[in-house]
């Protein structure tokens, strides 16, 4: 796996889930993935709805991402922030 990526394994997951965080082009993404037995990391892609209204699927897929920020600083700084709101949380 390249440098600017890191993979966090779901531990109780029976099929390789995880998040992988994801440099490109300067942004710092989330990722959904799955790790093969081989090692091998996978993003997930979807095919995200048309931006027409009509719920069609568009032609082309893309990876699953959430975007956290567009340094490393920026991202961590996201990532502190919602495991601050998780850990005082009620639920």
């Amino acid at each position: 796996m390249a440098e600017d990526k890191y993979f966090s394994p779901d531990e109780d997951s029976a099929y390789g889930d995880g998040i992988l965080v994801d440099e490109y082009n300067g942004s710092y993404s989330l990722v959904a993935a799955r790790q093969k037995q081989d090692g091998k990391v996978w993003m997930e892609w979807v095919f995200p709805q048309k931006r027409d209204g009509s719920k069609t699927p568009m032609d082309k897929s893309f990876p699953l991402k959430i975007k956290i920020g567009n340094s490393k600083e920026e991202a961590a700084a996201r990532l502190r922030e919602l495991a601050e709101k998780i850990d005082s949380s009620p639920f």
